[in-house]
C-alpha cells in the first residue's frame, strides 16, 4: 500500500475526510487487512503493523558462561567477551548488569616517586610564602583532585 492511496483517502483539496471516514474507506478497500484504529495513521505515519522483536532471552547456561568467563579474567572486555561466547553486546551488559557488575576502562596513572614529597613541600612553602606576602590571592586558585580533573573540558 502507498501512501498516495492513503493520502486519497484522506482527500485533499476541499473534500477532506474524517478519520472515521478513512478508516471505514480503508477497511473497505482492504478488508483481508485487521482493523486499524481511527488514530493509528496520525500516530505513526502509516497503518502497517508493527513488529515486535522480542528481546534476546538467554538462558541460564548463557549467563553462567559469561560469569565464568569474567571471573577468569576480570580483564577481558565486554567486545571480547561477545566475540568469545557469540552473544550480542547488549546481553552482556545486561547480564553483568543483573549480577551488580559495571564495566570500566583501566585509566592508568603516574605513581609516586621517591622525590615527589620534598617537592611537594617545596611547593606548599613557596605557595605559603606567596600568600603572606600578597602576590597571591587564594580566591583566584583553582584546588581539584587529580582523579576528578580532566584537561579535555
Amino acid at each position: 500500500m502507498h501512501k498516495i492511496t492513503i493520502l486519497q483517502m484522506i482527500g485533499y483539496g476541499d473534500r477532506t475526510r474524517t478519520q472515521a471516514e478513512v478508516v471505514r474507506l480503508f477497511q473497505e478497500k482492504y478488508p483481508e487487512l485487521p482493523p486499524i484504529s481511527q488514530g493509528t495513521f496520525r500516530e505513526r505515519g502509516h497503518v502497517r503493523q508493527i513488529k515486535k522483536n522480542p528481546p534476546n532471552k538467554l538462558s541460564d547456561d548463557q549467563k553462567l558462561d559469561v560469569m565464568l568467563m569474567l571471573e577468569e579474567n576480570p580483564h577481558t572486555s565486554s567486545r571480547q567477551t561477545t566475540s568469545a561466547l557469540n552473544i550480542s553486546y547488549s546481553s552482556i551488559l545486561r547480564v553483568l548488569s543483573e549480577n551488580q557488575m559495571h564495566p570500566y576502562k583501566l585509566v592508568p596513572t603516574n605513581e609516586l616517586a621517591e622525590d615527589d614529597f620534598d617537592r611537594r613541600i617545596l611547593f606548599c612553602e613557596q605557595m605559603m610564602q606567596m600568600v603572606d606576602d600578597y602576590t597571591l590571592q587564594i580566591e583566584n586558585v583553582l584546588f581539584s583532585d587529580e582523579s576528578t580533573l580532566d584537561s579535555s573540558i
